[in-house]
């Protein structure tokens, strides 16, 4: 008889995927913050929000094999299918990158799809090449991260992002001496090299699980057509999270003091992003302990109440003034006029915290019961929100581009976790 599961246990294996999300959603807030202490800070921000969307826009593709991998990796044959196919997907998203920068293209992108300024173009495509290495190690580095969590090392995950973080601010570090460097173009080299750094140590730590697991034979090898039709909707759910970005940065590039809301956006949506991984951080967590029904529902009431202890933290941080400030001004280093504008769509954006733990239980258990096509809808529902929203603020209202990014992300998450929730109470399965 299978032994009954404990929260406390939950918490235990959950810890470290936390630690993980933490220190990774930190990256970010860092740059902005040494962008924030040089030259040019409000120009490099806006270029450093744009790059930083595009190249997650192509990561989106590949984010979720964390989760397929957790989820597959179960043999040695099952493991080379996955990674076949990501090694195929990857080479498609660098070509994809490569076209990109091209001049023609990217003026395309850039002036046609952005409507950046013209001044900022070239700055912005040179620092979009310098950020080539980020989606081929990230795409790795989470397939073996999976292959851990399946394997209860959650430990040497967190392990994997603290090598990546110490690497990529040392390198920011490194580069404050070099003043003459434009801050996008050094952020754009200390995130390649961090995530470089991240997929070589994880590659180290999962050798000797991948050793045993050369032992290991499935009796059936899943079928390209069925990892195809799995991981598809996957890659929706990340593609479609990260294309809110650039759509997102369009409307706000639209809205009032476009400028100065770009450069306020990289820092409002960062901050919300720490708190969201938290909450998404128990969808691995959840897909590697899924057992029986009794286990399962022990392991929804530890991630409601993690998701509640992330939530209330959150809403302290972003409506006490004080600490809003401090994080603002003191930690991220932004302008007091940044500042200003920043508070506002700050609270009205940490509405969403009502959909993470909706959206990250309910992904779980679509993942574990492969009925990933209802994850596939859900985001679909979530682009064609954001699309909407966007369209209407854009062209109905006149408002701060950085209050049209907090609506619209508003609606966006909504959808989602609207649908997610309408197919779960349509379904006969309780937990």
């Amino acid at each position: 008889m299978e032994q009954r599961l404990k929260v406390s246990s939950f918490l235990k294996f959950w810890a470290p995927l936390a630690l993980m999300q933490v220190i990774m959603n930190f990256e970010f807030p860092a740059i902005i913050a040494f962008i924030s202490r040089i030259g040019d800070a409000k120009e490099n921000l806006a270029i450093f929000t744009v790059v930083t969307s595009l190249s997650l826009l192509l990561e989106g593709v590949i984010i979720q094999m964390l989760s397929a991998a957790t989820a597959l990796c179960d043999s040695w044959n099952n493991y080379q299918r996955v990674k076949h196919f990501l090694l195929i997907v990857l080479g498609l998203l660098v070509i994809t990158h490569l076209f990109c920068i091209l001049p023609g293209p990217f003026d395309f992108i850039a002036t046609t799809l952005l409507k950046l300024e013209p001044d900022y173009i070239e700055s912005t495509r040179i620092a979009f090449l310098l950020m080539l290495p980020w989606v081929p190690t990230i795409g790795v580095r989470r397939l073996w991260q999976g292959v851990l969590i399946r394997n209860g090392k959650t430990g040497l995950v967190s392990m994997i992002t603290v090598i990546r973080i110490i690497v990529c601010i040392a390198a920011l570090a490194v580069m404050l001496s070099f003043r003459n460097v434009p801050g996008c173009y050094v952020a754009s080299i200390a995130l390649s090299l961090g995530v470089t750094s991240g997929a070589i140590s994880a590659y180290i730590f999962v050798r000797p699980i991948l050793k045993k697991l050369r032992s290991i034979t499935s009796p059936k090898t899943m079928s390209w057509k069925d990892l195809t039709l799995f991981y598809l909707p996957l890659a929706m759910t990340s593609f479609v999270t990260e294309a809110d970005r650039p759509i997102i940065a369009a409307g706000i590039s639209r809205g009032l003091l476009p400028t100065e809301s770009l450069a306020g956006w990289g820092e409002v949506i960062s901050i919300i992003a720490v708190f969201r991984s938290l909450c998404y951080s128990t969808q691995e967590a959840s897909i590697a302990l899924f057992s029986t029904k009794e286990n399962n529902q022990v392991i929804r009431k530890a991630v409601f109440r993690i998701c509640a202890v992330v939530c209330a933290t959150c809403f302290f941080c972003i409506f006490v003034p004080p600490v809003r400030d401090y994080i603002l001004i003191n930690i991220s280093g932004l302008t007091q006029e940044l500042a200003q504008i920043c508070r506002v769509p700050l609270m009205v954006i940490s509405l969403t915290l009502f959909t993470f733990p909706v959206v990250a239980w309910l992904r779980s258990l679509n993942i574990y019961n492969r009925t990933t096509r209802n994850i596939g809808w859900a985001v679909t529902l979530n682009l064609i929100a954001v699309t909407l929203a966007v369209v209407v603020m854009d062209n109905c209202f006149s408002m701060l581009g950085l209050m049209i990014g907090a609506i619209s992300y508003i609606f966006a998450m909504t959808a989602e976790s609207g649908y997610l929730t309408f197919k779960r109470i349509s379904s006969n399965n309780s937990y």
